[in-house]
């Protein structure tokens, strides 16, 4: 089975919580879908960017919930989540030489690093199989998420995964701090952070993102 990497992309207008993704960046999603693109292929891993909303639940990184369904786990070894404002570099080496193929792959935060007491991860990339999403999406539903909005009014979808993580019986597996750094150009991958890749649009990892991508012959699915 081939490993798999993904990405998701939907228009934020007429999500409830629409105002979540102001600080997406028309270039960073074009150098992302490039980059993560040329990545998969140097490494002989599939890509898909998901356009269609399934989940249908605040806004659209919620979307990422699709990836637990049988549709997915049954076909992929592995599957990689990017964030579409992660630069995945062409000499990175191949994450899943790293992945633990029966694990939840995540990075751990580097600052503010717990969540109910125990090490938490930025949701942006992550890696999932077969033997984690079973068991994980037994606490995936909708109700529930509802109730923690009632306790919680800017519960998010990386809470969520947090939380998730935490109840189920699973493994973790935590990748090393370079696989999921804010703005960091010499990372193995770099996630710009928030609205700064709007406010510094040449802060140097978009620099190098450009470079290199002018140099490849990839296009854009935007």
């Amino acid at each position: 089975m081939k490993n798999l990497i993904v990405q998701i992309f939907m228009n934020k207008k007429g999500w409830e919580e629409e105002h979540r993704l102001d600080g997406q960046s028309s270039e960073v999603l074009i150098l992302s879908n490039i980059l993560v693109k040329n990545y998969a292929k140097k490494i002989n891993a599939d890509y898909k960017l998901l356009t269609k909303p399934i989940i249908n639940f605040k806004h659209p990184t919620w979307e990422r919930f699709q990836l637990f369904n049988d549709e997915w786990i049954d076909a992929y070894k592995n599957i990689l989540y990017l964030d579409t404002d992660v630069f995945s570099w062409p000499n990175t080496p191949n994450i899943f030489n790293f992945i633990d193929n029966l694990s939840f792959n995540v990075v751990k935060r580097q600052k503010d690093g717990l969540w109910r007491g125990r090490p938490s991860f930025n949701a942006g990339v992550f890696c999932i199989n077969k033997s984690c999403a079973l068991e994980m999406r037994k606490f995936l539903n909708k109700s529930s998420w509802l109730e923690s909005f009632k306790s919680d009014p800017l519960w998010e979808d990386s809470k969520e995964l947090n939380t998730v993580s935490q109840n189920a019986n699973i493994k973790i597996n935590w990748l090393e701090s370079r696989w999921n750094m804010k703005n960091d150009p010499d990372a193995y991958f770099t996630h710009l952070w928030g609205n700064q890749k709007k406010i510094f649009p040449d802060m140097p990892a978009i620099i190098k993102a450009r470079k290199i991508i002018s140099e490849l012959d990839i296009t854009s699915d935007f």
